[in-house]
């Protein structure tokens, strides 16, 4: 199913204050006593820093924090089961739970997935370092940031500071690299998905596509209880909507073409040597299993049992990741941001899951109905 809305909140402060309209916050407030957990995002300083929050009492709303393009926070491990639980996720985020119901790690039953609509992620250092060197302004200074129309803009009290996000991603600011390449923008696998892509200018207000039952339930609750209002879309802007998105996903596949391209051209020979050459700097210090929102293997761990440090080719440690996250890695880029040696690991995973994917037409994360092909012994011609 998919019906969709404009929405916002019935609170004037809460639509004044918050990201579109406040209609996120004012969901998540209408859902305090529903769950057991209510989760999204708190700022704790700039825009550039915050955490995952409990939302426990109604008054706590004010806290939270709509998008944070700086804030890379594997949401989905915050889910426990036996919890119910209601959370706010990127799309990533979101594909990261779907793999984590394969897994019975979560129940679908136990959860609303409330997604927002993402453009791409910023790495909070290099940010910071950036509008320094770009925007003239200081980190502390920055009210807002928005990625919008091809353009990274940052808000202050002096007014509104924007650059095209292609020309600073030449110089190697911008999006995370993952991002850059992803075109899973809208979380169409959450039972509702909120953003600003086909709203009208200057009117705060979010646009709500609701995927599923549970989601349409959630929703009827909000607006019976008065916490949110909402309006049928008008056509013209919806067909922007779809417009906006198509674009980012074209945008994204040329971003596939650039960095990962250059590397499925290379013979295999050359390849192996890139992939040795790329791992070649890590000290073992598993820090990318543990940020990565798949792998939630218990003591039974196959890749823990082997020495990231031997003497094979590509070490063993490693090997088994890239062959076991083949088929379950859903992009996030959290790999490569813990990795103290900056390895290219998301890139080298999407390396192998991208070409699995054209090889089998499976895409991790997707659906809890779609079993990866070589789990089922569907093996593709040729493997």
């Amino acid at each position: 199913m998919s019906e969709t809305y404009w929405g916002w909140s019935t609170k004037d402060d809460i639509r004044e204050r918050g990201e579109s309209g406040g209609f996120v916050s004012s969901l998540i407030e209408s859902l305090v006593g529903s769950y057991d957990r209510v989760i999204t995002i708190q700022k704790t300083g700039t825009v550039f820093e915050g955490r995952a929050i409990d939302v426990r009492d109604p008054s706590d709303v004010k806290m939270i924090q709509g998008a944070l393009h700086s804030l890379c926070i594997s949401m989905s491990a915050y889910i426990k089961k036996g919890k119910r639980t209601a959370i706010v996720l990127k799309p990533c985020d979101a594909r990261a739970v779907i793999e984590n119901m394969k897994r019975n790690h979560v129940l679908r039953d136990e959860v609303l997935l409330v997604g927002l609509n993402c453009g791409g992620t910023l790495p909070a250092v290099d940010t910071m370092k950036m509008i320094d060197v770009e925007f003239d302004i200081q980190p502390d200074e920055v009210l807002k940031e928005e990625i919008s129309k091809g353009n990274l803009i940052f808000f202050t009290e002096d007014g509104e500071f924007s650059k095209s996000i292609d020309e600073l991603e030449e110089k190697g600011y911008g999006r995370r690299e993952s991002c850059r390449y992803c075109d899973f923008k809208i979380p169409s696998v959450c039972d509702i998905a909120c953003g600003n892509w086909g709203t009208p200018a200057g009117k705060n207000i979010t646009f709500v596509e609701v995927f599923t039952t549970r989601g349409q339930e959630a929703l009827r609750h909000a607006v019976d209880e008065g916490f949110v209002s909402v309006k049928e879309p008008s056509e013209k802007l919806s067909e922007i909507r779809t417009k906006i998105d198509r674009s980012m996903r074209g945008l994204a596949k040329k971003w596939k073409a650039k960095v990962i391209g250059p590397v499925m051209e290379m013979s295999p020979e050359d390849r192996l040597d890139y992939i040795k050459d790329a791992l070649s700097p890590c000290i073992g210090c598993y820090a990318c299993r543990k940020a990565c929102p798949i792998c939630n293997c218990t003591s039974d761990c196959k890749c823990m049992q082997m020495d990231p440090d031997d003497d094979l080719p590509i070490p063993q440690y490693h090997a088994v990741r890239l062959l076991h996250l083949m088929e379950s890695c859903i992009g996030c880029g959290n790999c490569t941001d813990v990795c103290p040696v900056d390895i290219p690991l998301a890139r080298l995973h999407q390396l192998f899951s991208r070409t699995y994917e054209d090889r089998t037409g499976y895409r991790p994360g997707m659906s809890t109905d779609d079993t990866p092909p070589l789990s089922r012994g569907d093996y593709p011609e040729g493997y």
